[in-house]
């Protein structure tokens, strides 16, 4: 049992032969390595997906500008600390122009950052005071739905009771206008489409006399000559002078159509009348205003 224990500890080893002291064969193991089994050494390769530039790179040179980016990405950051701090302090003074320069400054250097759009819209509102650039404000507010944290929105939420005072305010003034806007309508429609209705029997009245004459003269003309007398002659001349004078009637008629019925139909649109310009002034601000509320609420 000793001897096959010994065989089997042996069996994976390598073995050799040399001559002993004596001049014969001796079967003995060689432990020396195997060249292919020498360990070679590993070099760190940098890795980038997609950076050919990475790939040609010696590992010193790739360490150097990864070094040159985070320092880049360091003093970016310094920056936009430093305007948004500027912003802050300006803010808090009531100093919005000057903040609204340094916010300005910040979002150039990094747009998509909440703290910073959160800020854009304190400072464009006046802390929620003042919604005068509302197109701006909105914008802003995209940013703070985009971005923002959870916590960042309900702090400007809390800070935002002016932003719900002034929606009620532009909600009840918009109510009003599209009121006063829509009875105005109401009022002129009927005057327009009797007007069209009107138009519309006097086109048809100089129209279809037209196509009666220029179909008479036609088929006169037709067979101008099947009769010496030249009775056809003078009925081709009458009916197609008749015709002329109705396409004219026909023509003056069709102007006075198109007017009614552009009349009309300018008459449902808003932007046709001052009135309907103001409601949807204020109907665009009010969407604005909602907004910036949903982004907030958001």
């Amino acid at each position: 049992m000793a001897e096959e224990r010994l065989i089997d500890d042996d069996k994976d080893r390598k073995y050799k032969i040399r001559k002993n002291a004596d001049g014969e064969d001796e079967l003995i193991i060689d432990d020396t390595p195997d060249e292919d089994e020498t360990d070679i050494p590993v070099f760190a390769v940098p890795e980038a997906d997609d950076d050919e530039e990475a790939a040609v790179l010696t590992p010193e040179e790739f360490a150097e500008r990864q070094r040159q980016r985070e320092e880049e990405e360091r003093l970016l950051n310094e920056k936009i600390a430093l305007s948004v701090a500027e912003a802050r302090q300006k803010l808090a003074v009531g100093n919005y122009e000057g903040a609204l320069f340094a916010v300005n400054n910040a979002a150039e250097l990094k747009s998509d950052d909440g703290e910073i759009n959160c800020l854009k819209l304190a400072v464009l509102t006046r802390n929620f005071t003042d919604f005068t650039a509302v197109n701006d404000c909105s914008e802003a507010a995209d940013g703070v739905r985009e971005y923002a944290s959870a916590e960042m929105k309900a702090e400007l939420s809390k800070r935002a009771c002016g932003l719900k005072k002034r929606i009620a305010e532009v909600k009840t003034q918009a109510e009003e206008l599209k009121t006063e806007n829509e009875a105005k309508k109401a009022e002129r429609r009927e005057v327009f489409a009797a007007a069209r209705k009107k138009e519309t029997i006097k086109l048809v009245s100089a129209g279809v006399p037209f196509l009666v004459l220029l179909i008479l003269a036609i088929s006169f003309a037709s067979v101008i000559f099947s009769m010496e007398n030249g009775t056809f002659v003078v009925l081709t001349i009458v009916f197609s002078a008749l015709a002329v004078i109705a396409f004219v009637v026909s023509v003056v008629m069709l102007h006075g159509f198109w007017v009614a019925w552009r009349n009309y139909s300018l008459n449902e649109k808003d932007k046709s009348t001052k009135l309907g310009r103001r409601y949807l002034e204020v109907k665009n601000e009010l969407d604005k205003l909602n907004n910036i509320d949903s982004a907030l609420e958001g």
